[in-house]
């Protein structure tokens, strides 16, 4: 009798359990920040349709966005400019509804951050990669590193960081500047439990997503890569939880 007792609650339970998981349906807040890869800048200088309106798509087809903005974002910003941005808990209006910034971090289940490269290019001489100093690029990825802490303190959820590619595919030597600071990023998403899209091998194995020798963004080919690894790893690792 006490075994019967024991099977019939273990039966309700994985019952209950399962019709949790059936009924129960993600629902994702999406707030894009960064800079001009963020926004969706292509390559001959004009915002159009970035990794982030891929992600946000694929969330709508499927029923799994609440909103989405990627108005924080903005070309030539650094890890100061959206440090300042957070600080100052700036305001947009998104469909005619006032938004601050740190609300939304609250509120954010998914976060994707594309900064850094103009912090990188304030630092280093492109012109000149013999003389680029490592000292400072670890300058620029303290300002990073800063960036991210705060980001955490207001979102405990999922933060997805966009890695670097080579903006200069015929320059072969800026390649090892792009993997120490692949490293040093997945090292910061560790330590803020963040994860890391590495996309440089994408990128360099792919060099007709930056067809503007003249501009370091990619086209929607390159877009969609980023957007893609992201998806898989809402798929793989948020939507299996």
């Amino acid at each position: 009798m006490k075994y019967r007792k024991i099977i019939i609650c273990v039966v309700i339970f994985f019952s209950i359990y399962l019709i949790y998981r059936l009924t129960t349906t993600h629902s994702f807040t999406y707030l894009a920040l960064g800079d001009s890869v963020a926004i969706g800048q292509n390559p001959y200088g004009v915002i159009g349709y970035g990794y982030s309106d891929y992600v946000a798509n694929y969330l709508e087809r499927n029923n799994l966005l609440k909103f989405y903005t990627k108005e924080y974002a903005k070309s030539g910003a650094r890890s100061t400019d959206l440090l300042q941005d957070i600080q100052n808990n700036k305001e947009i209006i998104v469909d005619g509804k006032e938004q601050h910034l740190k609300v939304l971090l609250r509120e954010a289940d998914l976060i994707t951050i594309s900064i850094g490269a103009n912090d990188f290019f304030q630092e280093i001489n492109v012109k000149d990669l013999s003389s680029i100093s490592y000292e400072a690029i670890e300058k620029a990825l303290k300002k990073v590193d800063i960036l991210l802490k705060e980001v955490r303190k207001y979102n405990k959820k999922d933060i997805f960081v966009i890695g670097y590619y080579n903006p200069f595919p015929l320059i072969k030597e800026f390649d090892p500047i792009i993997d120490y600071v692949d490293s040093k990023y997945e090292d910061m998403c560790k330590k803020y439990k963040m994860t890391y899209i590495k996309v440089s091998q994408d990128f360099r194995n792919t060099e007709d997503v930056l067809p503007n020798p003249l501009d370091i963004h990619p086209n929607n080919k390159g877009y969609s890569i980023i957007a893609d690894k992201i998806i898989d790893e809402i798929e793989n690792s948020i939507l299996n939880k």
